[in-house]
């Protein structure tokens, strides 16, 4: 099993801390992870409000590969629906250069309604935006010519000249619902995905796994699949301190989703994720033999949030010594 860590971006207000702040935190949070043995390092794309600061990954990801030299470094997700795909596909190609070849490229087509409106689509038109997008910055980085007619973009005999440094660069897609789930084992791509936000306990989870890997394996591809979660950590040797020092970071971290959630979806709570095994918020001991059941569902990465809701940078760095020396060795 693979670790690595996850930048949601969220710099709730109240925290009085500056993004100019936070920044330098997740600058020093990714060379923490390069020192401790992490495997890659993730950024979310957001835009408009506190829950999702970073409005550019790729420029981050170029911050990132002056700063480190072995850890991967991605997107988690990129979103192609609010911009033009060509740019994407030039901006995540010179990100792959800055940082020598590193660059994960997750894809996504977002979730939150406000963007949406802002952005002036519906959620369905965010979605086809997305496939036909993704299409066009994976023609781009072929390197050849080429020509595209869709129903939300058209271009004729177009071709970039920044091209990523990888030949080809790994591509991850993020799915959540059946459809979704079921095109990326059909295409034989890595899937993405966070639970405590899609599932209702550990059993779903391998539900949408045994989903993903049907499709795959029915579709004849040969390479080992692999399947990437996104989970909140904070870990003590204390169980109880765990419990009760994350909640008011995670309590102020999910607090967006009372005002920006998708119609209809439920608002996280804390003891319910524990209980489910749907985040670790508890021993190092205990973390090793939840993400043994992980492991069984067929999960090959796992990458935490350790930063969320403005967890201070001495318990950050708690919790990643404690995985790195008492979880990884484990199950590495």
């Amino acid at each position: 099993m693979k670790f690595g860590i996850f930048i949601f971006g969220d710099n709730h207000p109240e925290l009085g801390r500056s993004n100019q702040k936070y920044y330098q935190e997740v600058l020093t949070i990714a060379e923490w992870a390069e020192e401790l043995g992490f495997d890659s390092f993730w950024l979310g794309e957001h835009h408009l409000y506190w829950y999702g600061t970073c409005v550019s990954p790729p420029m981050v990801i170029a911050a990132l590969g002056q700063r480190t030299k072995r850890i991967r470094l991605g997107p988690a997700i990129a979103v192609p629906s609010f911009h033009n795909p060509l740019i994407v596909a030039e901006e995540y190609a010179l990100a792959d250069n800055l940082c020598n070849g590193r660059l994960e490229f997750g894809l996504g087509s977002g979730f939150s309604p406000v963007e949406f409106q802002q952005f002036g689509m519906t959620p369905e038109e965010a979605r086809e935006k997305f496939w036909e997008g993704s299409e066009i910055i994976l023609k781009a980085w072929q390197g050849e010519t080429f020509s595209y007619h869709g129903k939300h973009y058209n271009f004729d005999n177009v071709s970039l000249y920044m091209q990523p440094l990888q030949k080809p660069v790994p591509i991850w897609l993020a799915a959540s619902s059946d459809d979704t789930i079921i095109k990326a084992g059909q295409l034989g791509l890595p899937m993405m995905g966070i639970p405590f936000a899609r599932s209702r306990n550990l059993t779903d989870v391998k539900a949408k796994n045994d989903i993903y890997l049907g499709n795959y394996r029915q579709a004849g591809h040969q390479a080992a699949p692999q399947i990437m979660v996104a989970m909140h950590f904070y870990l003590h040797q204390n169980e109880q301190a765990a419990v009760d020092g994350a909640r008011p970071y995670f309590e102020r971290a999910i607090s967006f989703h009372k005002t920006h959630r998708r119609p209809g979806s439920k608002i996280p709570q804390l003891d319910n994720i524990k209980q489910e095994r749907l985040g670790f918020f508890t021993t190092p001991e205990d973390s090793v033999a939840i993400l043994r059941d992980y492991e069984k569902i067929g999960v090959t990465q796992v990458i935490a949030m350790v930063n969320f809701g403005g967890v201070p940078m001495t318990d950050v760095r708690r919790t990643m010594e404690l995985m790195s020396k008492e979880v990884f060795p484990k199950l590495q």
